[in-house]
């Protein structure tokens, strides 16, 4: 892949154990206010995601175009986009919001994962979808659909920047996925990303259980002086346990 990171197996561990409600915070603090894919659902919410995106571009089905392919499947750049995946990718595919046809079908997506890859990801309509559930392999987006993508759609680029569910994603940024749904971490900003994130869930963990226990909203959440300094010190007690 000629435009993407790869991340240390350490940050990558950290945003497996993050919700996307956490990371989507962490980027907003930095700014970063449009990187949730807006109605894309996973297929299975008890899987996690966390990868490098590969990229994928869909057009409206025009005939010259997709007799072309037809003429030279070698070139069509949703074979060669797969057949290029890389182990910890997710293949993130734009299809234009258009749930009226599959992107992909349970075939291709097996062969997303013998590759290596953890997980596909489109603001269109996946087909084959019980059988890509019965795969394992993560899987996100806006639709189901029975229809193949030539109907409705033709590849044009890979490994581009696209807009997915309306946001901008790039070749190597990471693709964070939950049971919530997906955000997409700007390629420099993963390792800050990821170590905040982490950091948030465990003050947050304190936060929930204070609350659950009776505490009031005020000086709890956000967290005063006080409720830091025990925090602090609830911390100390969990590392030495």
């Amino acid at each position: 892949m000629a435009d993407g990171g790869h991340y240390t197996a350490d940050v990558i561990e950290l945003l497996r154990q993050v919700s996307t409600a956490t990371v989507w915070t962490q980027l907003y603090r930095r700014g970063f206010c449009n990187q949730y894919l807006h109605e894309v659902r996973p297929l299975r919410p008890d899987m996690r995601v966390v990868g490098r995106a590969r990229t994928l571009r869909y057009l409206p089905a025009r005939k010259d175009l997709l007799t072309e392919l037809e003429r030279d499947p070698q070139r069509n750049p949703q074979r060669v986009v797969i057949e290029s995946i890389e182990p910890g990718d997710v293949l993130v595919i734009e299809a234009r919001g258009e749930t009226g046809a599959g992107v992909l079908g349970d075939i291709l997506a097996a062969r997303v994962m013998a590759r290596g890859g953890v997980g596909i990801v489109t603001d269109g309509a996946f087909r084959d979808t019980p059988g890509i559930v019965a795969l394992g392999l993560a899987a996100y987006a806006r639709g189901q659909h029975a229809g193949l993508s030539q109907s409705l759609h033709v590849p044009i680029a890979y490994d581009v920047p696209i807009a997915c569910a309306g946001t901008t994603v790039l070749p190597g940024d990471m693709i964070v996925g939950d049971g919530e749904g997906v955000v997409v971490v700007p390629r420099h900003l993963v390792e800050e990303v990821a170590v905040a994130a982490a950091e948030q869930e465990v003050l947050e963990a304190f936060l929930l259980q204070r609350v659950r226990d009776g505490a009031s909203l005020w000086g709890t959440y956000p967290p005063d002086e006080a409720t830091r300094r025990e925090f602090g010190e609830w911390r100390s007690q969990r590392e030495r346990a």
